[in-house]
């Protein structure tokens, strides 16, 4: 059930994306587009499922600091 809602939602991103950068991509072979949809698509689920939280933390300042 998971993979399809993934599909379903990879697919809603890809028309959306198409429909915002085919203008500028009018030089790519429609192969080509293709492949930049489905990489753009899967990066935008890839960050709306699993939001990047933050930056690591600074481990060698944290370790300075209790040395300190």
């Amino acid at each position: 059930m998971h993979d399809k809602r993934k599909a379903e939602a990879i697919a809603a991103m890809r028309r959306e994306i198409a429909c915002r950068i085919a203008r500028f991509c009018s030089g790519l072979s429609p192969e080509e587009f293709d492949a930049l949809l489905d990489r753009m698509a899967h990066v935008q689920w890839k960050y709306d499922t699993r939001p990047n939280i933050g930056e690591p933390p600074n481990i060698e300042r944290q370790l300075r600091e209790l040395l300190e």
